[in-house]
């Protein structure tokens, strides 16, 4: 896929009640000074605990400039770490909240949205819905070109609008999407699936499978007030 866009995704383990501080801090993050630009955030959001790990934030990055963005960043952050002031001493206080954590390479699939389109459109949201879903050894775009024909109307009557659709590089069985609503959205779309008056939720699975879904995995998150797909609501 020439020419597509490049995201970084990671899971970041949070020291106690650290989570607001770290987001403040991943939103500040210097990209020019401590990534030398390869890096442009989309947003950072905390888990909700009843869904998923907790403490736990995720951030999503696009790669500016697609791989020589990913080079870039390869280079300032990991082979010239020690020589980076910046990144060092960004570095330094994100460790006073965080112990670790696990990244993904994720290339955008067709019909994903840049985050130049999602700053045109206007795509917010007061909560976030998640997926890392496993799929069959070179599935991955198959599973994605499904959301996009069948799970993007669905989920779109009932409030969603699509953040994203992501083959996870560097591995052949995993897809990642992310989704932005409201609490009124999510309450409605968990009737509707719960109870089964709308058929095309059962129909949605079966052509996932179809489609190579072997399992998948959903959580809730909240964004960091001052970020870009955030409607600003209280933490």
């Amino acid at each position: 896929m020439p020419g597509r866009n490049l995201y970084l995704h990671e899971q970041i383990d949070i020291v106690g009640e650290g989570a607001m501080r770290y987001m403040e801090h991943t939103a500040g993050f210097n990209a020019g000074a401590a990534a030398d630009r390869g890096l442009e955030l989309v947003g950072t959001w905390y888990t909700m605990g009843s869904t998923g790990r907790w403490p736990q934030v995720v951030n999503l990055w696009e790669c500016v400039e697609g791989w020589s963005g990913w080079r870039r960043l390869m280079e300032a952050t990991n082979l010239r770490r020690t020589q980076n002031p910046a990144l060092n001493d960004w570095w330094q206080e994100a460790l006073k909240t965080r112990t670790g954590g696990f990244d993904r390479l994720l290339g955008a699939a067709p019909g994903c949205p840049s985050l130049a389109e999602l700053r045109t459109s206007g795509v917010s949201g007061s909560v976030f819905l998640h997926e890392i879903s496993e799929v069959r050894p070179g599935a991955s775009l198959d599973y994605l070109a499904a959301v996009r024909e069948s799970r993007v109307p669905l989920l779109a009557d009932y409030g969603y609008a699509l953040v994203g659709l992501y083959e996870v590089l560097l591995t052949d069985v995993e897809v990642v999407t992310i989704w932005a609503t409201d609490p009124a959205g999510h309450e409605a779309l968990m009737r509707a699936a719960d109870d089964g008056r709308d058929e095309r939720f059962a129909r949605w699975h079966e052509h996932a499978r179809a489609a190579g879904r072997n399992r998948w995995r959903e959580e809730l998150m909240t964004p960091y007030p001052d970020t870009l797909l955030s409607r600003g609501d209280s933490l």
